[in-house]
């Protein structure tokens, strides 16, 4: 109506019509969407994964998902304190007591896991900016040339007690759900390192969610 005359272009209207010929994101759908940095296109497309995800979850409650993609929930934090709470509750262990810890395995396709895990979840969807993952040896690695992201194989996450989880030859990365990093920080993965913790720390590396 607005284009053929018959109503008047509004502001906001007229920033809508902006965005999407622009192939950009509308700043009245990112107020109530996850955070974000793809174009429209891959937004959309984003969009319909998480909700084929859920609805193949929410058509059967009662059958937990062998793998599930992470970067595709709004809340992964919620996702993760899950499974401590399941932990607990199975175990009778006090919740303030448990942290997740993850082991990166040598899995790539989701189709090479037969069933859900018995004591955590497998999860997937990440990726590592700033360093390589050596499958091979299951370790961090320095990035290889040109290579800005290294798509990370499957992995665990199970709940365990503090003292469990304190162990060296470890890094503690910090997994983001955008490249933004900053605000969309929602845990940190622990990746089995052959260098001190502290090279990595220097290089900024972390595990990214979303990447355009």
């Amino acid at each position: 109506l607005g284009f053929a005359g018959e109503l008047t272009m509004s502001e906001s209207m007229e920033e809508l019509m902006v965005s999407l010929y622009m192939d950009r994101i509308p700043s009245s759908w990112t107020k109530r969407a996850w955070p974000s940095m793809l174009s429209l296109g891959s937004w959309v497309k984003n969009l319909q994964d998480r909700l084929l995800q859920l609805e193949e979850w929410s058509n059967n409650p009662e059958t937990i998902p062998k793998v599930t993609n992470i970067s595709l929930l709004v809340n992964p934090t919620s996702f993760l304190t899950a499974i401590c709470q399941v932990t607990a509750q199975k175990n009778q262990w006090e919740l303030d007591k448990l942290v997740t810890f993850t082991r990166v395995t040598k899995t790539m396709s989701v189709d090479e896991i037969d069933s859900a895990s018995r004591d955590g979840a497998y999860i997937t969807g990440l990726n590592l900016q700033g360093a390589s993952w050596d499958v091979s040896s299951s370790q961090i690695v320095p990035s290889k040339p040109k290579e800005m992201y290294c798509k990370m194989p499957i992995v665990h996450v199970k709940a365990v007690t503090k003292e469990k989880a304190n162990i060296g030859g470890i890094y503690q990365c910090p997994t983001y759900q955008t490249e933004a990093r900053g605000p969309t920080h929602y845990a940190n993965m622990q990746l089995r390192s052959a260098s001190q913790p502290a090279r990595w720390v220097l290089a900024g590396v972390a595990l990214i969610g979303e990447i355009a």
